[in-house]
């Protein structure tokens, strides 16, 4: 197998942001990862695992809290000039046209106005935009608007491609299309690229795009695989298929692990498992699509495309419902526990009843329910809670933790919040019979 050079190297990489209440959230722990020459690397995860902070500290636009980057073997202490980036967001400049927002990231280097002419001439051709150089963003469609943000990184002629998430705001169809016209400009080697480093959530993505996989997780890269694959890939053919299952796995394994390491909440008492950041009502109409399968299971999987959502957002919600053990959640199925099957076959007033007793069981919950139990009007401002869940949850994100356990709280009529005083309250009512 033919050795690929180092391009980038990041080592021993640590990276914490400093919250408004002064608290630390340590968003990367001790990543090291290296980007070669000649390959196509993805970084694979749910949103939150510290993929999108990996490719902005390779690209030098973020310093990290701790280790270093290497470019060509020298540590890099300023942007990365190896590397060009397209956004999720496209960034486009609503006042300039396709030309002008092309050329953009090439004014300040100096170039004459006959090779910049020249180097966005070749972009627009390159991603098949003539004849819209004048047009003006408002003009275009997503794919259009993307096609532009790739051409100002191509316009750039860096040898290192960065592209975060940047299909994930296109129409199924565009997305397809634009991935496969990236993938041939790269084996085309018609441009300055040597290597490509993708952000992506979407597991046939990853697979139809990478050579070499990382899964992230939690701050950590924690799995890595190689895709000897040749391109073009066949998404229909059994090896692609195969990969993909594989790939299923080891992503089920990273957001809800089947091992002894990870413990509800509910069988655990000094565990303090934060929410997965999605409604009650979401995990309500989850759980109604699983009690119509067959056996009252399902392949998390196929279950992705059944709701037309994407196979990590299921994955999560799973998660949350297997929290209140309302689900199992063996490899890739998951499967309605009795107690789910109760929940699914409830009125709505039965459902809070649930929620209110399976949330009483979590560690979370219990500490916020006793904090507020020692203060005599059981009330709490919304700041000194997030304050204790920066202390309870250093590497969550306090403010989402707290929207998404009063949005459970509330539905469960065990938490009240008053959004005009900005205080959080014990809802002392039982759930309405």
């Amino acid at each position: 197998m033919q050795t690929l050079k180092p391009a980038i190297e990041m080592k021993n990489i640590q990276q914490s942001f400093h919250l408004d209440t002064g608290r630390k959230i340590k968003v990367l722990d001790d990543v090291n990862m290296t980007v070669h020459q000649g390959e196509v690397l993805v970084l694979l995860g749910p949103s939150g695992s510290g993929k999108s902070t990996c490719l902005r500290i390779l690209t030098g636009l973020l310093k990290p809290s701790h280790g270093k980057v290497f470019l060509d073997g020298k540590p890099l202490h300023q942007s990365n000039p190896d590397t060009a980036l397209v956004f999720q967001s496209f960034a486009l400049l609503p006042w300039k046209n396709v030309a002008a927002n092309v050329a953009t990231g090439i004014k300040p280097l100096g170039l004459t106005k006959e090779e910049v002419s020249s180097r966005v001439k070749k972009a627009i051709d390159l991603v098949g935009l003539e004849g819209f150089e004048e047009a003006y963003p408002k003009e275009h469609t997503g794919g259009m608007k993307q096609r532009v943000g790739i051409a100002r990184a191509l316009v750039m002629e860096r040898p290192i491609l960065c592209l975060d998430e940047p299909f994930s705001a296109l129409d199924v169809l565009t997305a397809e299309t634009l991935r496969k016209e990236v993938l041939n400009l790269w084996l085309s080697k018609k441009t300055a690229i040597k290597a490509i480093v993708l952000v992506t959530h979407n597991i046939t993505e990853a697979v139809s795009m990478g050579s070499r996989i990382l899964v992230v997780g939690s701050g950590k890269v924690r799995f890595s695989i190689r895709n000897d694959l040749n391109y073009p890939r066949d998404e229909k053919s059994s090896a692609f298929k195969n990969l993909v299952d594989n790939m299923h796995d080891l992503l089920t394994e990273t957001i809800i692990p089947d091992t002894a390491d990870w413990i509800p909440p509910a069988l655990a008492s000094n565990t303090i498992e934060s929410l997965p950041h999605v409604s009650i009502t979401e995990v309500d109409g989850f759980l109604e699509v699983i009690g119509q399968e067959d056996g009252k299971r399902a392949d998390a999987f196929l279950l992705a495309k059944k709701l037309m959502k994407d196979s990590v957002q299921v994955l999560i919600l799973a998660k949350a419902a297997e929290l209140l053990d309302l689900v199992d959640t063996p490899k890739n199925q998951v499967v309605l526990t009795d107690l789910g099957k109760a929940f699914v076959s409830s009125d709505v007033n039965e459902k809070k009843k649930i929620v209110h007793r399976q949330m009483k069981q979590l560690r979370l919950t219990q500490l916020i329910h006793e904090k507020l139990l020692s203060v005599p009007d059981q009330t709490l401002p919304r700041s000194e809670v997030i304050q204790d869940l920066s202390d309870w949850l250093p590497n969550e994100n306090p403010e989402r933790v707290l929207d998404t356990l009063l949005q459970w709280g509330r539905y469960g009529e065990l938490f009240g919040y008053n959004a005009d005083t900005m205080q959080v309250y014990i809802d002392n009512e039982t759930p309405s019979t």
